[in-house]
């Protein structure tokens, strides 16, 4: 059974990192830049429990949270379609405002090079580089539609035109200065001054919206979104989830409030688009990109051999990825505890593969579903996956 959930944000989130924050430790609470999908995910699986009468956290409860509860998420969603991370393989000149794809190069012998593996190196054609330029950051959120020419398109070039007011940018980041009260006195305690970051995600900016200074509305700079996510439940006999369901529960830390509920309306983005499944049927040249961070057990790579891929016939000839994130946490599944730092592959990033003709459909299937090698990384939702050709 699967269902998705619309989010809608009461209050700035707080998406910590993995830093030390507390008493003794440090006064400044560091967040990022996008909730991390296992957060969403511990906190889905709370609210489950909160709204199902009669269960709790005792007994295997929490372990069977973790293996029959799967949770893909959260994007943001508006005008009814999902809004996806930017691709790193998107070169976008600073000047001229074109869009560039970067794709695997051949090089030549003499060429010599460190990537592993005997890997093309992804980069500008000797054309698109000629003109020597320091990439400008795109738009970090495009919306379904786009992304969608993006993947079955195999033009290297845009023009200035493609970012458009469509597209979003990143969501906006406040600090508080905050402090702790003392009891008795009903004042500022002693050196107990901390500060939170963050993370507004009720509206995020519009990407180029004027050239002129006139004074714009707020819905003309921003615009309103929901966050979405999709639930999958192996046993859904054991739980409350029945349509219409709703909640207030807190997502991430200090309990900020966040109203969830089954989506009133369809999202368009969570089935793999037909135009997308007619491409993957005729190519040998797959491209792959991570919607949501990714855990590999070799590091920056997915294991085609044995992992969720291990079946698509895949051959790895370049990628396009960004420095590993960290990511750890808390367990409240015995044994409770920190749990232990590991890395992950930021959203975004891009694998190139070769494949043998008509091979490549079965990618189709895994449209946004986890390709991260642990499967309790897949049911929290590291790894999701988007699939194209180049």
């Amino acid at each position: 059974m699967s269902i998705v959930l619309e989010l809608t944000a009461h209050d700035p989130l707080i998406a910590r990192d993995g830093r030390p924050f507390g008493v003794g430790q440090g006064q400044r609470m560091r967040g990022l830049p996008w909730p991390l999908p296992s957060v969403v995910a511990g906190s889905f699986r709370t609210a489950l429990v909160q709204a199902t009468a009669g269960l709790d956290f005792t007994a295997d409860r929490p372990q069977r949270l973790l293996t029959e509860v799967a949770v893909a998420g959260v994007f943001p969603v508006h005008n009814g379609q999902l809004y996806l991370p930017a691709p790193l393989d998107a070169v976008w000149h600073p000047d001229t405002q074109k869009l560039f794809r970067a794709t695997p190069q051949a090089i030549s012998p003499d060429d010599g090079t460190d990537l592993p593996d005997g890997l093309q190196p992804v980069m500008l054609t000797a054309q698109q580089a000629a003109d020597d330029f320091k990439a400008a950051t795109p738009p970090a959120w495009w919306p379904w539609e786009k992304y969608v020419q993006w993947l079955t398109n195999v033009a290297v070039e845009y023009p200035s035109s493609w970012f458009t007011a469509d597209f979003l940018g990143p969501a906006c980041r406040t600090r508080r200065d905050q402090v702790a009260l003392d009891a008795n006195r009903g004042a500022a305690a002693e050196s107990l001054i901390f500060t939170t970051d963050n993370l507004h995600v009720g509206y995020l900016p519009r990407h180029r919206v004027s050239t002129d200074h006139r004074p714009r509305a707020f819905h003309e700079r921003f615009a309103e979104v929901t966050l979405a996510a999709r639930i999958t439940l192996a046993n859904a006999s054991q739980f409350s989830l029945s349509v219409p369901w709703a909640i207030w529960h807190p997502l991430g830390g200090e309990r900020r409030l966040v109203h969830w509920q089954t989506s009133p309306q369809p999202v368009r983005g969570w089935q793999c688009p037909e135009a997308i499944a007619a491409a993957l049927a005729n190519t040998q040249r797959v491209r792959l990109i991570l919607a949501t961070p990714a855990i590999f057990r070799q590091g920056w790579k997915p294991d085609v051999v044995h992992g969720p891929l291990q079946n698509a016939g895949l051959t790895l000839v370049g990628a396009s990825i960004a420095r590993w994130k960290a990511v750890s946490g808390w367990s409240l599944a015995p044994p409770r505890g920190p749990k232990p730092i590991r890395r992950m592959v930021p959203a975004g990033s891009v694998y190139f593969f070769q494949c043998e003709k008509g091979a490549a459909a079965k990618c189709a299937d895994l449209w946004l579903h986890a390709i991260s090698d642990s499967e309790q990384d897949q049911r929290d939702g590291f790894g999701l996956a988007l699939w194209g050709i180049w």
